[in-house]
């Protein structure tokens, strides 16, 4: 994509991306008096990565601006958030590209991706913190820890991690392969399990509490558990899924190894030395494929000795249509004269 149209498509998105927020606006978190639930957040995420990091730059920033305009904060009053969230989209599109990564078909590409969209959030909202602490001010520390910076982390977090993969589903740069498709099935209960724990926890004990502010800060501490499990979680489910899903990728890729005509199946060695069934078929690809590769050995040799064969009785017929000829028999007549003579 040209730049003029990444830039177009990052502006345009930007509107919707500034509508949205000043829609979500409307409804704010427990004790953020500028933080919002918004899963309209993954858009620049994914505008990063599937356009360009600068476009994903441009949803986020220009969203964020066309967002405070229209919840009535001011167009430029939060300008450290501006930039935020102009990173949020940034950095997930820059992560991809530096890891070479076109489409999502792995568990590895889609570890990256999701570490991406984590550190993405991670960073945008400390560049924010840092640029209030020390241009603007309006951050009151440490209130501002429950109040501003872990809602607008722990919503960034949640809504990317959960809805930048359907949106590169729709878009066809996470494409369902075994792998993906396992590690999305693992990733999504997980994030279902560790939030209805949470919430249950958090809901259970809730009306136990004795002021509003214990309810706020226990609200935030089960956010806190929640992102840390979905983390560690996730780290966790890459290592399973990946134990699961590379002998059968490797069988994959040697069977089509087969179909194009190679026949050294070395990468299938650390599958083959497994006892269950996916060794077995291992095992047995193996075999085929190392008398498939004697066969055709032995099928070339027996062309190359009938190609010589054919290529003497070819010799011999030329020479005795040479001899036969009339020309060749005057010239034998005058030879014998000559000896003769």
């Amino acid at each position: 994509m040209s730049a003029g149209k990444f830039i177009l498509a990052g502006c345009a998105w930007g509107v919707v991306f500034g509508v949205m927020n000043g829609i979500s606006n409307a409804v704010l978190l427990p004790s953020a008096p500028f933080i919002s639930i918004r899963p309209q957040i993954a858009l620049p995420m994914a505008m990063g990565i599937i356009s360009h990091p600068i476009a994903g730059f441009l949803v986020g920033f220009s969203g964020n601006v066309i967002g405070d305009g229209l919840s009535g904060f001011g167009l430029w009053k939060f300008w450290n958030w501006h930039i935020a969230n102009g990173l949020i989209g940034f950095l997930p599109g820059m992560i991809i590209r530096c890891f070479g990564i076109g489409r999502i078909t792995t568990v590895r590409d889609f570890g990256i991706l999701e570490m991406g969209v984590i550190l993405g959030s991670g960073v945008s909202v400390g560049v924010a913190v840092l640029l209030d602490y020390f241009f603007l001010h309006f951050m009151k520390f440490p209130e501002s820890f429950t109040s501003w910076i872990l809602p607008a982390f722990l919503t960034d977090v949640v809504n990317g991690f959960i809805l930048v993969p359907v949106l590169l589903i729709m878009t066809r740069r996470l494409i369902l392969t075994l792998e993906t498709r396992t590690i999305l099935l693992i990733t999504t209960l997980l994030v279902l399990a560790v939030i209805s724990t949470a919430g249950s926890i958090t809901w259970s004990v809730w009306y136990d509490l004795v002021s509003t502010d214990a309810m706020i800060e226990s609200f935030y501490i089960a956010g806190i558990v929640s992102v840390l499990f979905i983390v560690f979680g996730f780290v966790a489910s890459i290592a399973f899924v990946r134990r699961i899903t590379d002998p059968v990728s490797r069988l994959t890729r040697a069977a089509e190894d087969v179909e194009k005509g190679i026949y050294d199946l070395g990468a299938l060695n650390p599958v083959s030395l497994r006892n269950d069934e996916l060794g077995q078929l291992s095992r047995g690809l193996q075999m085929m494929a190392n008398q498939i590769r004697k066969r055709e050995n032995h099928l070339l040799l027996q062309v190359k000795e009938l190609q010589i064969k054919i290529d003497l009785d070819r010799k011999e017929r030329d020479v005795a249509e040479i001899v036969e000829t009339e020309y060749f028999q005057a010239l034998k007549k005058k030879a014998k004269e000559f000896r003769k003579s």
